[in-house]
C-alpha cells in the first residue's frame, strides 16, 4: 500500500477511532437498557419488551465494532497486504451485523407503534434508547462502508 496519500492514513485512523467509540457507546446503551428493563418489571409489572435487548444485540455488536475499529487503526499503523485483507473481512462482517441490527430495531419500532396507545414513561424511555441504538448503528454502517471502500481500493487498485 503506498504512503503517498496521507489523507487516507489520517482519516482511516479517525474512522477506526469512531468505530471503537461507537462500540463503547452501544455497550453502555445496552447496560442502560438492561437496567431499565429489570427495574420496570419490578416497579410496573408490565414492560416494554425490547427485541434488540432480548437478542443481546447491543452487547455482541459492540464488541465486533470495537474489534473492527481496532483492525482499522492497526491497518493504518502497519500497512501490510494481510492486514488489509483482515480489516476488509472484519469490516464486511461489521456491516452485515449493522444491517441485522437495523432490521431488529425497525421491527421493534413497528411493534411499539402498533402496541402502545398510552405509553408510560418506561416505554417512552425504552423507545428513546432504541432510537439511540438505531442512530449509532447507522453511524457504524456508514463508517464501515467507507472503510470497506478504502480498503478495497488499497488492496485491488493500489490507490
Amino acid at each position: 500500500m503506498p504512503r503517498t496519500r496521507l489523507w487516507i492514513r489520517e482519516e482511516t485512523r479517525m474512522l477506526g477511532a469512531i468505530q471503537i467509540m461507537t462500540g463503547i457507546l452501544l455497550d453502555c446503551l445496552g447496560l442502560l437498557w438492561m437496567y431499565l428493563f429489570f427495574t420496570q418489571i419490578v416497579a410496573f409489572g408490565a414492560t416494554y419488551t425490547p427485541i434488540a435487548l432480548l437478542t443481546a444485540y447491543p452487547f455482541w455488536s459492540s464488541w465486533l465494532f470495537i474489534f473492527s475499529g481496532a483492525f482499522t487503526v492497526l491497518l493504518e499503523k502497519r500497512r501490510s497486504p494481510f492486514l488489509v485483507s483482515y480489516a476488509l473481512v472484519v469490516n464486511i462482517i461489521s456491516a452485515c451485523i449493522s444491517v441485522i441490527g437495523l432490521l431488529l430495531l425497525s421491527i421493534e419500532f413497528i411493534k411499539y407503534s402498533k402496541s402502545s396507545k398510552n405509553p408510560l414513561w418506561p416505554q417512552k424511555t425504552g423507545k428513546l434508547l432504541s432510537e439511540y441504538l438505531f442512530i449509532l448503528t447507522i453511524l457504524e454502517l456508514s463508517v464501515t462502508s467507507i472503510v470497506i471502500h478504502w480498503a478495497f481500493q488499497a488492496k485491488y487498485t493500489g490507490r
